[in-house]
């Protein structure tokens, strides 16, 4: 591949500007109007770098920030972007692993390789070892669009191979053993949850005004994550749900419950009367009903692979499906969910032996031939 014959060289406006981090330190030295002799006034500077380690210049030069500088520039930039709890995870992981490591260390002088060091010796999984990746890579981004570095470091870091997870859904028969012995309060909660596949958040911030009995419908358009409402997760999580009649019973059973419990008028409530969250739910109803029920443990999630396995092992359509879940795409129903497909259960190619083979007129004519003989 050809070299690029304009490295280190930046226009503004109708001027060509020689841009490199030597040292830690950002060179820009304002070089002409004509790119020929930019490049050859921008190489007699590289080789004075070389021989010397710095170069004379008209401008000073400024010193390359400390990534934690930069960061904390971030924050207060991403607060006003971002839901208040995603940027809590992004605190997190900077304070966490992020900083310990980089918080000192001039921007500029960030390398490939550095960050190629900090990702090995990282001890958790490769999907927690992207994620972790996730607001370092905006930071960085952040700081070359806005000139404070003249390389990207991270554009060329990718991220780590993930296995998917198998899924540990519940047969119907567990579905309703698990029902039986779950808390009577969560009954219903958990019903919906089987026979919906809505996230905990969205389950967590329906409101009765999004239940329309007449349409038959749960209507989908917020969510509640770590106490904050807002926006569902994805456009198409934005959704109206159909009702199935366990769903219509439950949630009529509900109304006794939380109907006008709340000023917010949130469908579930706890013993307290407050909405709720994930980590009690988990800890204090979900894993004691699994015990109770003599069921194996799994995560709270499996409610939602739950439904898609019972509507797919029942032949529903995975289009269907996706549209009740809110996936993004098929292809993900298809790549979670592929042997819980009913239709290919079959024997591969059956319908195509079927329908298209075996009525080719080779054969037509074939059989015609036997009943002359």
């Amino acid at each position: 591949m050809a070299k690029d014959k304009d490295h280190h060289l930046v226009k503004r406006k109708d001027i060509y500007y020689l841009r490199k981090v030597v040292k830690g330190k950002l060179i820009k030295k304002a070089l002409s109007q004509s790119i020929t002799e930019a490049r050859g006034m921008r190489d007699q500077i590289l080789r004075e770098i070389q021989l010397h380690g710095d170069v004379k210049r008209d401008e000073p030069i400024r010193p390359s920030r400390p990534f934690g500088e930069v960061a904390q520039d971030w924050v207060k930039i991403m607060a006003k972007e971002i839901k208040s709890s995603t940027l809590q995870d992004y605190r997190y992981t900077m304070n966490k692993y992020i900083l310990p490591y980089f918080g000192n260390t001039p921007i500029g002088e960030i390398t490939h390789l550095d960050i190629r060091k900090f990702v090995s010796g990282l001890t958790c999984t490769n999907k927690r070892k992207n994620n972790i990746l996730v607001p370092m890579r905006s930071v960085i981004k952040m700081a070359f669009l806005s000139d404070i570095i003249d390389r990207n470091p991270m554009d060329k870091i990718k991220n780590l191979k993930v296995e998917k997870p198998d899924i540990h859904p519940l047969s119907m028969e567990e579905v309703r053993l698990f029902l039986s012995n779950v808390s009577s309060r969560y009954r219903n909660f958990f019903t919906v949850a089987f026979f919906t596949g809505m996230r905990f958040g969205e389950m967590a911030g329906l409101k009765w005004k999004n239940v329309d009995f007449r349409l038959g419908v749960i209507k989908v358009r917020e969510t509640r994550v770590r106490g904050e409402e807002g926006r569902p997760k994805t456009k198409r999580s934005v959704r109206d749900i159909k009702m199935l009649p366990p769903v219509i019973d439950a949630l009529r059973d509900q109304m006794k419950q939380s109907m006008g419990k709340s000023r917010e008028g949130f469908v579930f409530l706890n013993q307290y009367g407050h909405p709720l969250l994930p980590n009690a739910m988990n800890l204090y109803v979900w894993k004691p009903g699994l015990e109770k029920a003599e069921l194996e443990p799994r995560s709270l999630y499996q409610t939602r692979h739950t439904f898609a396995t019972l509507m797919l092992d029942a032949g529903e359509l995975p289009g269907w499906v996706q549209q009740m879940m809110g996936h993004e795409s098929l292809q993900m129903i298809h790549e979670k969910y592929y042997s819980h497909i009913r239709n290919y259960e079959r024997d591969e190619g059956a319908a195509f032996m079927e329908k298209v083979y075996n009525s080719s007129p080779r054969n037509d004519a074939e059989k015609d031939l036997s009943l002359t003989q």
